[in-house]
Formats: structure tokens, C-alpha cells, sequence
């Protein structure tokens, strides 16, 4: 009866060690199953581009996508917002500053740019903190593409394409990469905006060797498209808008053969942007008698001066123009179908 009682003691306490460690084995794989779960990245539709070119040309600092105006405010040291197009819903994202935003259907993109913060707002961490990153657009899971100097930068079929510069080797380049992070590669070592995506490929106008409008496929094959010198060419179905170096900084539009070139703006334009249907070009021009910015009706061929003065960047999202006073960055937002200007401050949150 003893040797009974001890065998099955001897059962009990073996079978214990043997549970604690099924327990352990079924946490971690849990814990791993959620972690891959987290860092899963969501694709968004093929072919997607993550903003206008009109608006990346002017810093990328307004996004629409879904109802929402993902945005850079200028009330809050041009922190990363979002905001619902009647300008209603303030929610701060994240307290970085934001350049160049783009969104698809899951995630916003920006250039982190800490260095341009106050430094009285800021930490010795964020001073030098810049790079691209990737957020869920309810500000959640931030996500480090690059933590290299960066500048300009676009989302086009699941890739980003973004400025960088090398301290060490003094160069600037353009990278393409997953929005995952991955598959990254140089495509060019030249200090060019590759913002314009259409079809299937991106564009930029030269800069170093020429300023014709140049295209790179898929593959990562580079080559000119036109060559007409450009500056900011924005490419839609209906053809390139550019400014021309070629004829004092006027405004065109051409086919996309390059056959059909006609003067939009006959006067020198410093910051121009085209809204998606094309009617509407907003511009500015710093002539000495006749300073401001202004819209053209291209459907009506009628011009009309928005405000009087020195502006830039500008940019269209949710029927707004959103523009800035060159000299102490005050923002408007104006109505272009209201035809109704105010002064943008949506304040912090």
C-alpha cells in the first residue's frame, strides 16, 4: 500500500512542471502571434498616391484622404493634426513636426523635421530627431522608416520616394522604399523633389546636368521624358503644368508629348498649386505693383486676387486653400467655391 501511495505522489509531481511549462509556451507564442499581428504593415490599394504634387511641392503640410485633413499646425509649432474638411474635429496626432504628409487608407506618412522647432519647446532628444515615419492615423503605433536627415518625400503604389542626406558623404540622394521599411534602394544622387506620380511612374524636373522632366519607372529605370526646362512639373491625365525657367517663370501647361504647350499665367509665378480637377490654379506673384495670390477659373478664364501681399505654400484640401504670409507664416484658409477668406488658427489641443 505504500509503494502505491508513492507512485502516484511521484505522478502528481511530475505532471505540475509539465503544465507550467505548456502555460509558458502558450504566453510566448501569444506574445509573438500579437507582435507579428502588430508589425504587420496594411497595403493600400495599387497605385494609391499619398498627396497631390501641388501640395507636396509646398511643403506636404495638408493631407486629405477619407473626410479627414491630416495637416501641420501652425498654432502648435506645426505639429502633426488631423482634422475633420469643415475644419471641425481638432486632434493632435503627434507631437512631432510634420512636412511632406501623405495617407492611404491606413496609415499617414510625414518627414519629421524636430530640428525646426522652437528650442524652447523642445528636448535634447527631438532637436535632432528627424527622418520619415509611418503612424495609424488615430496616432498610434509610430513607426521609423528612416532616421536619416530627410526633405521632401511621396507615397506612390506602396512605396515611399524621399529625399536624404549623408553626413558623411555630403550627398544628397533619393531613396525608394517599402512602406514597410524595406527593399530600400538609391535611385539618384541629386538634389531633386521627386513629388509628381502618374501611371505608373514618378517625375522631377533635372537639376544638376539639366531641367528637363525626367521619369523613373517601377524598375527604378531613370530617364527624360520631355525635354523642356521645367521647374516643379506637376503630371495629371490632362498633361505637365510647369513652370517654365526657359520663359521668366511663367506658368504652362503641355500635352503629355509635349506638342501642345500653352501659357497658363503670363507672369512670374513663385508657388503655384492645381486643384484635382484641374479648374482651379492657385499662384503667386511678387510683381512690384501687383503682389498676391490668386485663382484662376480655368473654366470660366476669369482671375481673381485672393489677398494682396507676399504668400507661400500653398495648399488644397477639403475645398480650402490654405496659404501662408511669407514673412510671419500667419495662415489663411479660403473657400474657393464660397469664395470666402479667413485667417486659419485652429489653435492646440
Amino acid at each position: 500500500m505504500a509503494n502505491t501511495k508513492s507512485k502516484k505522489n511521484a505522478k502528481k509531481f511530475n505532471v505540475k512542471p509539465l503544465i507550467g511549462l505548456a502555460v509558458i509556451v502558450l504566453i510566448l507564442l501569444a506574445f509573438l502571434l500579437y507582435s507579428r499581428m502588430m508589425n504587420k504593415v496594411s497595403l493600400s490599394a495599387p497605385g494609391q498616391t499619398g498627396n497631390t504634387a501641388g501640395n507636396l511641392y509646398n511643403g506636404g503640410l495638408f493631407c486629405e484622404k477619407d473626410g479627414k485633413i491630416y495637416f501641420s499646425n501652425p498654432d502648435d509649432n506645426y505639429t502633426l493634426y488631423s482634422m475633420n474638411t469643415d475644419l471641425t474635429g481638432l486632434k493632435k496626432l503627434y507631437n512631432d513636426y510634420a512636412r511632406y504628409i501623405n495617407a492611404d487608407e491606413n496609415y499617414v506618412y510625414y518627414t519629421r523635421m524636430n530640428n525646426k522647432k522652437d528650442v524652447s519647446t523642445q528636448s535634447a532628444f527631438t532637436f535632432y530627431s528627424t527622418g520619415v515615419y509611418r503612424i495609424t492615423q488615430n496616432g498610434k503605433r509610430i513607426k521609423a522608416i528612416s532616421s536619416d536627415p530627410c526633405g521632401a518625400m511621396l507615397l506612390y503604389d506602396n512605396k515611399l520616394y524621399y529625399q536624404t542626406y549623408s553626413n558623411k558623404n555630403k550627398l544628397f540622394t533619393i531613396d525608394r522604399t517599402d512602406i514597410d521599411g524595406q527593399n530600400n534602394i538609391k535611385l539618384l544622387a541629386e538634389a531633386v523633389q521627386v513629388l509628381s506620380a502618374y501611371d505608373g511612374k514618378v517625375y522631377y524636373s533635372g537639376q544638376e546636368k539639366d531641367q528637363y522632366i525626367h521619369s523613373i519607372d517601377e524598375t527604378g529605370n531613370e530617364s527624360v521624358f520631355l525635354e523642356i526646362k521645367t521647374y516643379l512639373p506637376i503630371v495629371t491625365k490632362e498633361g505637365i503644368f510647369y513652370i517654365s525657367t526657359a520663359d521668366g517663370y511663367k506658368l504652362y501647361l503641355t500635352d503629355l508629348s509635349g506638342a501642345d504647350v500653352k501659357c497658363v499665367v503670363e507672369k512670374p509665378v513663385s508657388w503655384y498649386n492645381v486643384s484635382a480637377d484641374g479648374r482651379y490654379v492657385f499662384y503667386t506673384s511678387d510683381e512690384k505693383d501687383n503682389s498676391g495670390i490668386f485663382c484662376y477659373d480655368r473654366s470660366l478664364d476669369t482671375t481673381e486676387r485672393i489677398a494682396e501681399g507676399n504668400y507661400k505654400w500653398i495648399n488644397l484640401a477639403g475645398g480650402y486653400c490654405f496659404f501662408f504670409d511669407f514673412s510671419n507664416e500667419q495662415a489663411y484658409a479660403y473657400d474657393y467655391e464660397k469664395k470666402v477668406l479667413n485667417f486659419f488658427n485652429p489653435s492646440k489641443k
